[in-house]
């Protein structure tokens, strides 16, 4: 038997995306939180040097996690920010209360 206060809401699943544009938006978010520092990074290592490569890769992977975080903060209802969601999850968050309603 599972006690469950009566005053909290059930929590919601993750939204589903439909429609091409809505899930070309959602991969292109997911795909610049998760990939773009790493392309960035080897660009710049490519360009200049490698411990130069590995200092910005560090640098663009904070302010992804840092653009994540607030994406999260900005879709996610508050009674459900304790849970353990990934990028794609937040992305799916996002993308769904943004711009696909």
């Amino acid at each position: 038997m599972r006690f469950i206060p009566e005053d909290r809401m059930p929590i919601e699943n993750t939204p589903r995306i439909e429609g091409v544009k809505c899930r070309v938006l959602l991969y292109l978010i997911f795909f610049g939180l998760t990939l773009l520092p790493l392309f960035l990074a080897l660009y710049v290592w490519y360009e200049y040097d490698w411990v130069v490569g590995v200092a910005f890769g560090l640098l663009f992977y904070l302010v992804s996690a840092i653009v994540g975080s607030k994406m999260r903060i900005a879709s996610i209802p508050a009674d459900q920010r304790e849970r353990n969601l990934s990028s794609m999850d937040i992305a799916k968050w996002y993308t769904k209360l943004h711009f696909c309603r």
